[in-house]
């Protein structure tokens, strides 16, 4: 097994036996793939080829459609990014220093809207169980700094399982919320960062929400528009039981709503979700096979499709689901040799609006 899995991983015989005990239930509940699915994956991109990672990537957009992709190195730890598929650099360490930044789990970027260029932040686990970021902020002309940031150690003593990822979502007015499991038992945590205050929340437990994976986070928060009952932030996590399940937040509000079982999903891996801008979005996890299955939700909670990766592709690691405008977008890694792929994985403008979330 690739050194990324997270730590839940169990025998070959054991994962057999389970996958065959779930097999009546884990097919998804619908053929049909959701709607804008594309059919083929499409090698992920820089400028000297293909992206191969270890691990798995993150990305991000601005608010001018640039895009910074980050990844953990195929030969090596270290974190590399890349603006608008072009040229990869490693993220530095400490000021002054050689070394570089590095990490055994895929890192995770957001990009807050701070009124001006905004900054790209890139949150990821080092090698001693702490979170990290590395703040990312273009250049006037839109480019990557001359000199890339330094790690800062997220504070209140935030730290998982070496081999997890952290999850975060991007809030309005530059604020965000990180979430990871627990380094000493199944429970996750979430933490929430005011920009307006320049502090972090004390970490708080997600109540019912146990797993032994790295969790996902996603935010679907409209800048100027009235945030109640519309706007809300949705984590995803693999339970326990093999089971994917969801936990809802009102935006403003600290409550969560009790974790809510995906219907007739299975995952091996961590699920990975993204939100639209109209109210829908979409899971994807890699399924007891290997390959993928992808899960359609709407802003009520519910699961609207469900449906196998219609192009049937394989995944060694958790894949990636992200968001750009009503459309979302896939990452699967194939391999060292395969590299990391992508593809369009729903577009929602067809769908009617969906109703207001119940709370």
């Amino acid at each position: 097994m690739n050194r990324t899995l997270q730590r839940h991983r169990i025998g070959a015989a054991s994962l057999v036996a389970a996958a065959a005990a779930v097999v009546a239930v884990a097919a998804p509940a619908s053929a049909a793939p959701l709607p804008g699915e594309e059919g083929q994956w499409h090698p992920m991109s820089y400028a000297s080829g293909q992206v191969a990672s270890s691990t798995m990537e993150g990305e991000a957009r601005d608010n001018r459609s640039n895009i910074l992709h980050a990844w953990g190195g195929a030969n090596n730890d270290y974190i590399w990014v890349s603006l608008n598929n072009g040229p990869a650099y490693p993220l530095p360490a400490t000021a002054g220093s050689p070394d570089h930044a590095q990490t055994w789990a895929a890192p995770t970027v957001i990009w807050t809207n701070d009124g001006g260029r905004g900054n790209f932040r890139i949150f990821h686990t080092g090698k001693d169980g702490h979170i990290y970021q590395h703040r990312i902020q273009l250049t006037t002309g839109y480019q990557m700094p001359a000199t890339l940031p330094v790690a800062t150690q997220v504070p209140n003593n935030a730290r998982t399982y070496d081999h997890q990822s952290v999850a975060a979502a991007a809030l309005p007015n530059n604020s965000y919320m990180l979430a990871w499991n627990s380094q000493t038992s199944d429970e996750i945590y979430t933490m929430y960062y005011d920009a307006g205050t320049t502090t972090y929340a004390a970490p708080s437990i997600v109540p019912g929400a146990l797993s032994k994976d790295a969790p996902s986070l996603a935010a679907q928060v409209n800048d100027g528009d009235d945030p109640a009952p519309w706007d809300q932030v949705v984590l995803a996590f693999n339970g326990t039981n093999f089971h994917i399940y969801t936990a809802r937040q009102q935006y403003g509000k600290s409550t969560w709503t009790g974790p809510a079982e995906v219907p007739g999903s299975y995952s091996t891996y961590s699920p990975s979700v993204a939100l639209t801008d109209n109210g829908y979005g979409a899971i994807i996890t890699r399924d007891y096979d290997g390959t993928m299955a992808t899960y359609g939700i709407s802003r009520n909670g519910a699961v609207v499709a469900s449906a196998k990766d219609s192009a049937y592709g394989w995944t060694n690691t958790s894949p990636l689901a992200t968001s750009s405008g009503p459309l979302v977008y896939y990452v699967h890694n194939s391999g060292l040799t395969g590299g990391l792929k992508w593809k369009q994985g729903a577009d929602f403008r067809s769908l009617p609006t969906p109703p207001a979330p119940q709370w």
